[in-house]
């Protein structure tokens, strides 16, 4: 396999620019990928996606998404899986996290020897136990060095629900939305 890349498609819930993409990419520069590409739904979050590190910025409606990459991360789906399983070079793996669904041809991952793999934290969480515990004090110590960056788009008071799911659902957020009690 050439340079390990991570292409992060998607955006909304769980995107590039999400609360969980805007962490992968920061991880992925952290773990030493010297090309991170992220997929998004607007030009807006170009310059937030650079300040954490991203090296290229796509949006979803590009003709073209740039060079093939190794490893992709799809938190979105539906429309957008078969555009982030072409996105792969050969033998490239997507992982693909998401509740959006979506369907992709067996012929094209069989013609490029393509995977991909899905994952719940639930599921790891119950099934990996002392791992998910690993990983998760991992991340307090990066977050505590300032080494990994949360960023909170809006606080929002339990109460408000719907306006947090407004934010999320327009794409509008550039990090997490988190509700207070």
């Amino acid at each position: 396999m050439r340079d390990e890349v991570l292409f992060a498609a998607g955006a909304g819930f769980t995107g590039a620019a999400s609360g969980v993409g805007h962490l992968a990419v920061q991880l992925a520069k952290l773990q030493g990928i010297e090309r991170v590409v992220a997929a998004v739904s607007s030009h807006t979050k170009v310059e937030f996606l650079r300040g954490l590190g991203a090296d290229e910025i796509v949006t979803y409606d590009s003709e073209n998404w740039g060079e093939p990459a190794d490893v992709g991360l799809d938190g979105v789906g539906g429309d957008l899986l078969p555009r982030a399983v072409s996105a792969l070079a050969p033998g490239g793996r997507l992982v693909f996290f998401n509740s959006g669904g979506g369907t992709v041809p067996a012929f094209d991952l069989l013609a490029g020897s393509k995977t991909i793999t899905g994952l719940t934290l639930a599921r790891f969480s119950n099934t990996h136990r002392e791992l998910y515990d690993q990983h998760g004090e991992e991340l307090w110590k990066l977050t505590l060095s300032g080494r990994l960056q949360p960023v909170v788009h809006a606080r929002i008071p339990l109460a408000d629900v719907a306006r947090a799911h407004e934010i999320i659902e327009a794409r509008a957020n550039l990090g997490k939305v988190v509700l207070l009690p």
